[in-house]
């Protein structure tokens, strides 16, 4: 997609990246589109819903409402690959639950801001979940939690002017899975772009185009950006 520089040139963004810090090329491109972009995740207080939504509160004040929110909730502890069979309990629930509480308590710090003038928030993840990845139990059960409280939310909030989307990007996009060992299959169908996309010049402007007045009809929605290695319906 040829980035319109005009989609958020002077609208504010936050980029809200919590652990493995998936989306940070795409939020420098996101910069790259003119737009006025805060970064939270390390300094926000996450240990209670009250916490969280005073820390968001505090971002508002200091910069003003945003018109884009990029969010990227991955714990760390969600990157480890483990057998279902071997997984313990308590870990699953600090990697998969744990982040999908987080999430919950981001939406609901950020609506009250969001809802009286409209605005985006865009989701950005790996397919792995979409496509199913063995191991990756916790990351797989979080992911899947995630896309379903977006579209939830997404219907709950579409009449304020509110839209909410999921960017399901290639893992070798991301650069945090540069380490990560994850399973090819047999018969593993080839990318139909042969790379995966750049996430600071291919898929940032896709997040330029959501968050701006163009993309304004779109919510809910998934949006495949692996080069085309998996083309679902």
């Amino acid at each position: 997609m040829a980035a319109d520089a005009s989609w958020l040139h002077g609208k504010r963004v936050f980029a809200v990246s919590v652990g493995a810090g998936l989306a940070d090329a795409v939020v420098d491109g996101v910069a790259d589109l003119g737009a006025e972009v805060t970064r939270l995740g390390g300094d926000l207080d996450l240990a209670s819903a009250a916490s969280v939504a005073a820390g968001i509160d505090a971002a508002v004040a200091a910069h003003g409402a945003p018109d884009l929110v990029v969010l990227s909730v991955i714990p760390t502890a969600a990157m480890r690959p483990d057998a279902i069979d071997a997984m313990a309990e308590a870990d699953w629930r600090e990697a998969a639950i744990e982040g999908l509480r987080t999430t919950m308590r981001l939406l609901q710090a950020l609506g009250p801001h969001m809802k009286p003038h409209g605005g985006a928030i865009v989701f950005v993840a790996p397919s792995l979940s979409l496509v199913g990845t063995p191991r990756m139990i916790a990351l797989s059960t979080l992911l899947e939690g995630q896309r379903g409280l977006m579209k939830s939310v997404a219907r709950q909030w579409g009449a304020s002017g509110v839209t909410l989307n999921w960017i399901a990007a290639a893992p070798r996009a991301l650069a945090p899975f540069d380490g990560v060992a994850l399973a090819a299959r047999p018969d593993a169908v080839t990318i139909a772009l042969g790379r995966a996309p750049d996430p600071r010049t291919e898929i940032a402007p896709l997040l330029g185009y959501l968050g701006g007045d163009a993309g304004r009809a779109i919510t809910g929605a998934t949006l495949m950006l692996d080069g085309g290695e998996w083309m679902v319906p």
